[in-house]
């Protein structure tokens, strides 16, 4: 049994610092003397709690505020286009009803983009209107809700670009850095997860099991992230090289 692997460095502040709580109270769950790494763990404590001074730095910039404006912004206009589509699917024309039928299927495999975590909600809307203004534009139009799908865009957009400034606002900061904290957190960790695989050779995995399969459950989920992340970034790379 192993615990699987992440690049830590390539998750953003807000996202390692969420991984990081949830390992942590994964430890406090199974409890750190039963997993055998009370003092290791005693040590991520200290740095974990400079990470959260640091990410109170982080939630206190001016651009958090912004964005949390933008971010509501975009789930009311995610809302609204749900909801403008499944007014169609009731509709007297047999075309427009069959248009916002075939909508309806694109919208419930993307789920409630509006409830998921910010990251992935901009990962989702962006694949979302990859799918509406490709291969579901002549939907779209049929149903007159192309205002919808541009407003969206607009407000995706604008969250995105308040995230990277906010990064830059950060960066620049000379106080308690991120950058430095998370370092000493890895570190940490890396040692911890060392330890537990190290133990699970000598004694067996049963009581390990159910801490690993967590936590490995939660690196899948942050991986898929980082993935879909660096997926849009090699898309818009190709997009922007010029005709040969």
């Amino acid at each position: 049994m192993k615990i699987s692997k992440i690049n830590l460095r390539n998750l953003r502040n807000e996202e390692w610092f969420q991984l990081m709580t949830e390992f942590k109270d994964l430890v406090q769950k199974s409890t750190p003397e039963t997993l055998g790494i009370t003092e290791l763990f005693t040590l991520f404590l200290d740095c974990y709690a400079d990470a959260d001074v640091a990410a109170e730095i982080i939630r206190k910039s001016p651009e958090t505020a912004k964005m949390q404006d933008a971010d509501q912004k975009r789930d009311a206009t995610f809302r609204g286009l749900v909801e403008a589509v499944a007014s169609y699917t009731r509709h007297f024309n047999a075309d427009k009803q069959q248009a916002a039928d075939e909508l309806k299927i694109v919208f419930d495999h993307f789920g409630n983009l509006a409830q998921k975590p910010s990251n992935e909600e901009t990962a989702g809307i962006y694949n979302l209107l990859q799918e509406l203004n490709g291969k579901y534009a002549q939907q779209v139009q049929l149903l007159a809700v192309g205002d919808w799908v541009q407003e969206l865009e607009q407000n995706n957009n604008a969250y995105e670009t308040l995230v990277k400034q906010r990064n830059i606002e950060l960066a620049e900061r000379p106080k308690l850095r991120m950058i430095d904290v998370r370092a000493q957190t890895m570190d940490v960790y890396r040692k911890i997860t060392d330890r537990i695989e190290a133990l699970i050779l000598v004694n067996g995995a049963t009581a390990y099991a159910s801490f690993v399969d967590e936590l490995n459950a939660f690196i899948k989920r942050y991986n898929d992230i980082v993935a879909q992340r660096q997926g849009r970034k090699n898309e818009k790379n190709e997009q922007e090289l010029p005709n040969s």
